[in-house]
């Protein structure tokens, strides 16, 4: 009888673990997914940064150069 009631047991162990493990899967399957919306987000939000980058180079270009421009015309004071 203890050999019948370990098998039961063993049975119904196999059972949950299949059960969890289809769980796992279906997990699994929907992380794979989010991480592929999270890449896709991440993508379009680097082309955005991108975009912004180069519509504002220009205009960092001319505060590094106005910049450069008061900086010599200071080292003239400072040089007296």
């Amino acid at each position: 009888m203890k050999l019948f009631s370990q098998l039961k047991s063993l049975i119904a162990d196999f059972k949950e673990i299949s059960a969890l493990l289809k769980q796992l899967q279906q997990q699994q399957a929907i992380l794979t997914e989010q991480l592929r919306h999270v890449q896709t987000i991440g993508e379009e939000i680097q082309t955005d940064i991108d975009k912004m980058n180069f519509k504002n180079q220009p205009h960092l270009d001319r505060i590094a150069k106005s910049q450069q421009n008061i900086d010599h015309e200071l080292s003239k004071y400072k040089a007296r």
